[in-house]
């Protein structure tokens, strides 16, 4: 699709305005163009602009402000990806303080609160959040824990507890710099947020981490190729995309969108910079160069005020050149080379900004990576529909086969959430106790439900030994839990702890991972068989539109087909309702 020309509108696709727009990273180069477009084609009422620091909030709202006065600019600086109690504290101090260092993994992320607070309608992500991630170089950390734990190993005998303080701070570090728990945790957090709000569309602009290029890419932020650290960029980006991809097919969360420049963005702006190397907090300053005899070992990094200013005074490192935002300052040279037909090449922040409010207005730009992705996965197909009876049936054939020689095929723990394996046993014995016709079910009251099922457990003792050898245990009236020497839920504590257990706890589990006889359970299930004999799909009257996914094709009580309609159709612990909308 060719995108209209700078300043040219876009089609007129009747959207509605949006009252609230939230841009991550707005003050940034996309960020920064994505709140000019909102203006000029959404006419938001209100646009959030959210960066790292109040400074750079201040400048873009400033920037903004003087362009239009039809909106209201709202400034929101913040790391989203820290709690609201360690924004403005360094890495270094979360790292040695123990108590920041714990409210990074049990406190929640402030985008939720920025989320809450400011009720956007749509948000467009231009936080380059691979890069945050792989660029805390999880490989340097990793080498360093090695070597202090390589370090400590060897001393051998008693070890004062302050020589293991730098290695403590290591693995802390380590820990934060791990790429996918950060990355997890981000989707999990946002998900959180989402679901929350009255967010509608959500557009990431994501990274290829590479601008496209493969995996023998010239271009690195200053260290040496192959780099690790930009193929980390890259494995996050693409990680980033998978989860963002799940969220996309999550019911009842927001319209989640992707776009996924191939290329360098740029420019920010054009001119002299005195440049700040790498990595350095302050810009450089030319340096006497002095001769070295090659040993073997290399000191790469030595201290500047160890070297002499050159000829003597202050020479700021100053050039012309492109500044690319987050990427960097590029010299003309390094501009020309990495822009040059078949290397990277770029794209504007204009393009890429038209083409999240082409995306949020809803039109068709062939750009969403997500929809891509949704349009080119193998899909479940016709034979394999065909297919899945006829294994059925074997299975069950072979079952009868060797009746005596097995146990009923119920479950094994093997397949999803413990909750899953309870709804099968408890499905399996109300079958086996009751019959499998839904209306003779019907007819059962819930107390003569429970009793029945008591009955046949009594009189089936294996059943019982099955269910709790996969680490089910059976929940009853009496406060009474019959198990094995395992237990699925509530998941083993370190070193297996018992866990604690209170009455709430005992309610949760009994949801989520205990067989309950408990009568209320019974009451549950009576309820479910009700709605199960009214979902029958009436074809005769209905024709095709009978069938969809509240509709339960059997007049029988099958229990795997019970309990995929249940996570199909019925609330889940989050509030969700399970069923696809696609």
């Amino acid at each position: 699709m060719t995108l209209p020309v700078d300043g040219a509108r876009l089609p007129d696709t009747g959207h509605r305005p949006q009252s609230t727009i939230l841009i991550l990273g707005g003050a940034g180069m996309v960020g920064l163009q994505v709140a000019r477009e909102a203006v000029r084609e959404l006419h938001p009422k209100r646009i959030v602009v959210s960066a790292l620091t109040k400074r750079e909030v201040e400048e873009a709202v400033g920037i903004l402000r003087a362009e239009t006065r039809d909106v209201e600019f709202v400034g929101a600086p913040g790391d989203i990806f820290l709690p609201q109690s360690l924004q403005g504290i360094d890495r270094a101090e979360i790292i040695a303080n123990r108590k920041h260092f714990d409210a990074l993994f049990s406190e929640e992320s402030s985008l939720l609160r920025m989320i809450e607070e400011h009720r956007p309608d749509v948000i467009v992500d231009c936080i380059n959040t691979a890069t945050a991630i792989a660029y805390l170089d999880v490989f340097t950390v990793t080498e360093r824990t090695r070597i202090l734990l390589d370090a400590l190993e060897s001393r051998g005998g008693s070890i004062d507890v302050h020589e293991l303080q730098p290695l403590i701070r290591s693995v802390r570090e380590l820990m934060i710099a791990e790429g996918v728990p950060q990355i997890v945790r981000h989707i999990v957090a946002l998900h959180r947020a989402l679901e929350k709000s009255s967010v509608r569309v959500y557009v990431k602009v994501g990274t290829t981490g590479t601008g496209g290029m493969g995996i023998n890419i010239p271009y690195t932020h200053s260290e040496d190729k192959p780099s690790a650290q930009l193929l980390s960029k890259s494995a996050i980006g693409f990680a980033h995309t998978g989860l963002l991809f799940l969220l996309a097919r999550t019911p009842g969360a927001s319209i989640i969108k992707e776009i996924k420049p191939g290329a360098m963005i740029g420019f920010k702006r054009l001119g002299e910079m005195h440049v700040r190397l790498r990595g350095d907090r302050k810009p450089a300053f030319l340096v006497e160069p002095r001769d070295e005899d090659l040993g073997d070992k290399l000191d790469t990094h030595q201290k500047p005020s160890s070297y002499a200013r050159f000829e003597g005074r202050d020479i700021p490192l100053t050039m012309v050149g492109a500044d690319t935002g987050e990427n960097g300052f590029f010299t003309i040279g390094e501009f020309q080379a990495i822009t040059y037909p078949t290397q990277m090449e770029y794209v504007t922040p204009e393009e890429v900004a038209r083409t999240a409010i082409l995306e949020i207005l809803g039109a068709s730009t062939g750009r969403d990576v997500l929809s891509a992705i949704d349009g080119a996965i193998t899909e479940p197909s016709y034979r394999a529909g065909v297919l899945r009876q006829q294994a059925i049936l074997a299975m069950q054939r072979l079952e009868e086969s060797l009746d005596g020689k097995v146990l009923p095929s119920i479950a094994v723990g093997h397949l999803g959430p413990p909750k899953l394996s309870k709804l099968l046993i408890e499905a399996y014995l109300l079958r086996e106790a009751l019959g499998e016709e839904l209306k003779s079910m019907l007819r059962v009251p819930a107390a003569e439900m429970q009793k029945r099922v008591e009955a046949y457990l009594s009189a089936h003792p294996r059943i019982v030994s099955l269910v709790v050898t996969i680490g089910i245990p059976i929940l009853r009236d009496d406060r009474r839990l019959t198990r094995g020497p395992r237990i699925n839920i509530p998941p083993a504590a370190p070193h297996h702890a018992p866990s604690p257990i209170d009455r709430d706890a005992v309610e949760k589990y009994a949801r989520t991972g205990w067989v309950d006889l408990r009568l209320q359970n019974f009451e549950v299930w009576r309820d479910r068989i009700e709605r199960l004999s009214r979902a029958h799909p009436d074809i005769v009257a209905h024709g095709s539109a009978a069938f969809d996914l509240t509709k339960y094709n059997d007049d029988r009580f099958v229990p795997g087909d019970v309990v995929g309609w249940l996570l199909t159709n019925e609330i889940d612990e989050q509030g969700m309702v399970g069923h696809r909308l696609f």
